[in-house]
C-alpha cells in the first residue's frame, strides 16, 4: 500500500530560466515537506482509529524521499516485520475494505495439516491478550511447537482431541447446548477435573472488515492543501539563497 505524491509544475512553463532552474530542487523539498507532513497525520489517525496500537503500527508509515531528478515522493506502509505478520497485510483489510490475508500463523497451521482449508483463525475468550488485543509472538510459537511434536499421536476420543500429553492441542469440545466449538484449546484442571480453555476457535469463512484507516484519503487531502503552499516557499528560499 503506497500513495505517491507528484508536483503539476504547468504554471512555470513560461517562467525565467531562473525560476526553471530552481524547480527540480525546490520540488523535491517541497514533496519532502509535505510528504512527512502526510506521514504524521497518519500516525495520529492510527493512534486514534486503533485502540492501543503496537509500536510496529504505530511506526509503520514509511516516506521514499523525493530527489531532483525523480520528482516523486512515496508514502506506503512497511510491508516488513521481524516477527509476524507485515503491517501492510494487516491493516490492509482496514484501508481497502477488503477481506483479509491469512496470518502467518494460519499457514503454519494449514502447512502442518492442523487447520482445514476453508477455515480461519480467531481469538477465543481465554486467549491471554496483551495491551495491544494480540496474541504475542512467543504464545503463537509456544502452541505451534506443541501442536507440531503432538501432530503425529494418534486422535483420541470422539472429539478428534491430538494426543494426551501436550497442553495445547486441537480438536471439538462440547459447550453448551451441545455446541461444538473446533479450534485450539488448552488443558486445564488436572486429572480429577478435566477441562479445556478456548485459546483460538476456527471459523468457516475468511474474515472481513470494514474500511476504518483512510490512508489514501488523508494523503490526498493533504497534498490538495499544502503542496501548492510548500512549492511557493520552496522556490522563493531556493531564488533567494542562489543569488548570495
Amino acid at each position: 500500500m503506497d500513495v505517491s505524491v507528484k508536483l503539476d509544475t504547468s504554471k512555470f512553463d513560461k517562467a525565467s530560466a531562473e525560476l526553471k532552474k530552481q524547480l527540480p530542487y525546490a520540488s523535491s523539498v517541497a514533496l519532502n515537506n509535505v510528504a512527512f507532513r502526510i506521514r504524521g497525520e497518519e500516525r495520529a489517525a492510527i493512534g486514534r482509529i486503533f485502540a492501543n496500537p503496537a509500536n510496529l503500527t504505530l511506526n509503520s508509515v514509511l516516506v521514499k524521499k523525493a530527489t531532483k531528478r525523480s520528482g516523486v515522493a512515496k508514502i506506503f506502509i512497511r510491508d516488513q516485520a521481524p516477527n509476524g505478520t507485515a503491517p501492510s497485510q494487516y491493516l490492509a483489510p482496514s484501508v481497502i475494505d477488503e477481506n483479509r490475508a491469512d496470518k502467518r500463523f494460519e499457514r503454519a497451521l494449514r502447512h502442518a495439516g492442523l487447520l482445514p482449508r476453508g477455515m480461519y483463525v480467531v481469538h477465543g475468550k481465554e486467549a491471554k491478550l496483551n495491551k495491544h488485543g494480540n496474541i504475542s509472538v512467543g504464545i503463537y510459537k509456544r502452541i505451534l511447537a506443541e501442536l507440531r511434536a503432538n501432530s503425529g499421536a494418534k486422535k483420541s476420543g470422539a472429539d478428534g482431541v491430538q494426543g494426551t500429553k501436550s497442553k495445547y492441542f486441537v480438536g471439538k469440545v462440547t459447550g453448551k447446548r451441545n455446541k461444538q466449538w473446533y479450534g485450539v484449546w488448552k488443558r486445564a484442571g488436572g486429572k480429577r477435573n478435566p477441562t479445556a480453555k478456548p485459546i483460538l476457535i476456527f471459523l468457516k469463512g475468511r474474515p472481513n472488515y470494514r474500511q476504518r484507516f483512510p490512508f489514501v484519503g488523508i494523503a490526498q487531502g493533504i497534498a490538495r492543501r499544502h503542496l501548492p503552499i510548500e512549492l511557493d516557499k520552496a522556490m522563493d528560499h531556493a531564488i533567494k539563497t542562489s543569488k548570495r
